[in-house]
């Protein structure tokens, strides 16, 4: 009995296989552009997903939207900084007033200050005109880099009547002294 009804069982799902035959007569067949347009779209997507998944992870470490501070974006490029350079050959200063410094007149005009530390670590500026040393004044270092945007400077600000402020700033170190001027 139990042969009775494997038979007509296996009979019912042999007949399912009947038209294995035909099985591929309705599929079109695809070239290989084809087949490589479907592939780029699929990477594609798969990319924006990434892309996306990507700006999640920065939102999620950064919190989102800009920093308070500027040039810290997460999306902007990182610019590469400038060498930094000794001050070798000192800075341009003009001078529109006839200056004492140390008991010699600093005529008005322009002059390359640049800046010495002695061995007692005593800093003096020095003021060139061509090649030619027209005045030796010591200074006072500080950490101090007077709100400057580049490091090597040097500026002269008016203080009172009678006197104006030298500032001088290099990568070694900043210093500033005060210096009588002479009435025209």
């Amino acid at each position: 009995m139990l042969c009775l009804l494997i038979a007509p069982a296996k009979s019912a799902d042999f007949e399912d296989f009947g038209d294995i035959d035909r099985a591929w007569d309705g599929q079109k067949s695809i070239t290989n552009k084809e087949f490589e347009e479907v592939m780029d779209a699929l990477q594609s997507n798969q990319k924006k997903k990434d892309e996306k998944q990507r700006k999640k992870l920065i939102k999620k470490i950064s919190g989102g939207g800009t920093s308070l501070h500027g040039g810290l974006e997460p999306n902007q490029e990182i610019k590469e900084l400038p060498e930094l350079k000794r001050d070798t050959e000192g800075q341009l200063l003009s001078i529109p007033v006839n200056i004492v410094a140390g008991g010699q007149v600093l005529e008005k005009g322009f002059y390359n200050v640049s800046a010495e530390k002695d061995s007692d670590n005593k800093i003096y500026l020095l003021f060139y005109q061509s090649q030619f040393l027209k005045g030796k004044v010591p200074a006072k270092e500080t950490k101090d880099d007077f709100n400057e945007e580049n490091l090597n400077f040097v500026k002269l600000l008016p203080c009172t009547d009678s006197t104006v402020k030298i500032i001088y700033g290099s990568l070694d170190f900043n210093a500033y002294t005060y210096l009588h001027f002479k009435q025209d």
